[in-house]
């Protein structure tokens, strides 16, 4: 489905959620880290093994990328300099909600070489006039990220361990005072992917009819909410102890050593198999459009006439160097990556990485 959103109205609301300078403090917090889950994974390591694969090339520009706020520490500490010294080439990133991003895109407001986003929506939006093609490489998982000095965490830590089942972990939600932390459904796909979650246990576990709006406090799509925040700064709230709880992406959890808690594949959002029982979740957001729950699929796609800088970009991306950061940043890798439109107008660099 197309976007359907009103532009202006995106606008707005991406500028309301856009922390650029905010990036420092983020990934300064990412690398102090604090204590994760018994699934504990450890965060991605920019490791000269993991770029040596692609041998410095004399080369010269900027790869100018748009991308999805999940993305914000795996591109900005791992992959972008990877690709910088990988390609001898500059790295300049811009994170955002991906609607907005497009939104951005669409109005000719940015003009990135390069657009990565969580789901294909936002990219279809900008077909054919500034793209007519994307691949999807990477998936991930919507999970319930914790602050292990709340109040509740010790029954965070028993649920997550397993210790108690999951579907207790809604009626706690639901708590008087809890502070949950989320992002703006309209704007951003893991504030849909939030709320598909919650529609999906509340049928899975036979939760009450009103379980949903209880623990968000508001009507879903509404985007004036106080447990509304960017996601580029959703994170360090949480780090900073002023949550309980906040939605969050696996890969994120892993990358930023958040505790969390795994949900089932059948609510995730994290399994092609479980497609069709996403799609039974839906929000109407923005413009009066209907959005219904899918995997949780990383895209890459370039924006306009292909650069020369984002155009390696995207090939160091898709090739083993790139995917090998991405796995061990958390995510699920999609092997062989997926084409998706007119794979003619694919740039070669970019097909070679494919097998074509």
């Amino acid at each position: 489905m197309s976007e359907g959103l009103d532009s202006s109205t995106q606008r707005r609301s991406w500028r309301r959620g856009r922390y650029p300078l905010l990036l420092a403090a983020c990934l300064g917090l990412a690398v102090a880290g604090c204590g994760s889950s018994g699934s504990g994974s450890a965060g991605p390591s920019g490791s000269a093994s993991a770029s040596a694969s692609i041998a410095p090339a004399a080369a010269s520009g900027t790869a100018n990328v748009a991308y999805a706020a999940s993305l914000v520490y795996l591109n900005e500490k791992i992959a972008g300099p990877g690709f910088a010294k990988s390609s001898g080439m500059t790295y300049s990133g811009r994170s955002g909600p991906s609607d907005g991003l497009s939104a951005e895109i669409a109005s000719g407001e940015i003009s990135p070489d390069v657009f990565e986003s969580v789901g294909s929506d936002p990219i279809t939006a900008l077909e054919p006039k500034f793209t007519t093609w994307y691949v999807q490489y990477a998936s991930t998982s919507i999970v319930v990220a914790y602050n292990p000095k709340s109040k509740y965490a010790s029954q965070f830590k028993a649920i997550a361990s397993g210790r108690k089942p999951v579907s207790d972990l809604y009626p706690l939600m639901e708590k008087p005072g809890f502070k949950l932390g989320r992002t703006d459904p309209n704007t951003d796909p893991q504030g849909r992917a939030f709320i598909y979650m919650l529609q999906l246990a509340q049928a899975k576990y036979h939760l009450p009819a009103d379980t949903v709006t209880k623990i968000v406090g508001s009507q879903p799509a509404s985007a004036s909410s106080s447990q509304v925040y960017a996601e580029a700064s959703l994170d360090a709230t949480l780090q900073s102890g002023q949550l309980d709880a906040a939605s969050a992406y696996q890969s994120q959890a892993i990358q930023l050593h958040l505790p969390y808690i795994t949900l089932p594949a059948g609510i995730n959002l994290g399994s092609a198999a479980d497609a069709a029982q996403y799609k039974k979740a839906s929000i109407t957001i923005t413009g009066n459009v209907t959005r219904h729950g899918s995997p949780l699929v990383i895209d890459i796609t370039a924006i306009g006439k292909p650069s020369t800088a984002g155009t390696a970009f995207v090939a160091y991306v898709l090739s083993p160097a790139g995917l090998a950061l991405h796995k061990q940043g958390g995510y699920t890798l999609i092997t062989p990556p997926t084409v998706v439109g007119d794979s003619r107008a694919i740039p070669a660099s970019v097909k070679s990485e494919l097998g074509g």
